[in-house]
């Protein structure tokens, strides 16, 4: 007696051959989308990085600008027009900065005293003046 021929997995029937699987070329397409997206992710978690980089890099400058200000309107730098710059670590980064300190009168319907305008600009003091992280501007009554 003979037995009828056993169905592999996979098979559908005599005649369709059809096995269970992914082809070469289905594999090859897969891995093809597979590597653009992971291209992309990696592309804009990079960018997303150095934004936020900068971003840091920013803030700390503008408090650095800001606390420059401070110390004027606390008396413990003397506000005489004129610029000078300086140098000062926040956040254990170095930083430089340019302050300019000048008169100015207020632009009002009643006679004003002038002020003296303190404007700091901040830059990282590893790369050049133009480098311009951060400014800030305060004033002072005389």
């Amino acid at each position: 007696m003979k037995h009828a021929p056993r169905c592999r997995a996979g098979l559908r029937g005599p005649g369709n051959v059809r096995r269970a699987g992914f082809t070469l070329l289905e594999v090859l397409v897969a891995l093809t989308i597979l590597a653009v997206a992971l291209g992309a992710l990696i592309k804009g978690s990079s960018e997303h990085i150095r934004n936020t980089h900068y971003l840091q890099e920013r803030t700390l400058a503008h408090w650095v600008g800001q606390n420059v200000i401070a110390r004027h309107e606390a008396g413990l730098v003397p506000a005489r027009p004129g610029v000078r710059e300086g140098s000062v670590r926040q956040a254990e980064q170095d930083w430089d900065y340019q302050v300019e300190v000048r008169e100015e009168r207020p632009d009002a319907p009643l006679e004003l005293p002038p002020v003296l305008r303190i404007e700091v600009t901040v830059w990282p003091a590893s790369g050049p003046a133009e480098n311009i992280r951060g400014r800030a501007v305060g004033y002072l009554l005389p």
